[in-house]
């Protein structure tokens, strides 16, 4: 929802419209995110498939997630003027930058580092569960 009236903010005023271009790179991850999702409610008998969206997906989080958030916190804090929309922007930027550091831990934990997802009930480090492991 911060991306999206983020978006809409930069569309109506004209201004940082390269900032909107670069918000819409995500939904190129969102790819194998969801292949990643869809292969593991599917339980696809043969995990090479799986092993190699593994390493796909996180290549592209960093490169359409993870970098452009980075570039565009880095931008806004160092040019934009801290008031007015300048200020709306920064801080939905740096509420999605917290959300996408989440999303990326919980992606390593579970793909990556799954001694570190489940704790000794049976939940994950958090206390949450997963939505899909």
């Amino acid at each position: 929802s911060q991306a999206i009236s983020a978006f809409v903010s930069l569309i109506i005023t004209g201004r940082f419209l390269v900032a909107a271009m670069l918000l819409l790179l995500v939904e190129v991850s969102n790819i194998f995110l969801t292949i990643r999702m869809l292969l593991k409610m599917s339980n696809v008998p043969s995990p090479v498939l799986y092993e190699a969206n593994k390493y796909v997906n996180l290549v592209m989080y960093f490169a359409f997630r993870l970098a452009p958030q980075a570039y565009l916190t880095w931008y806004f804090l160092r040019y934009v003027e801290v008031q007015g929309q300048g200020a709306f922007l920064t801080a939905n930027l740096l509420m999605l930058d917290a959300m996408i550091l989440m999303y990326f831990s919980r992606l390593l934990r579970s793909d990556f580092f799954p001694s570190l997802r489940k704790g000794s009930v049976g939940r994950d480090v958090d206390g949450e569960k997963f939505l899909i492991d």
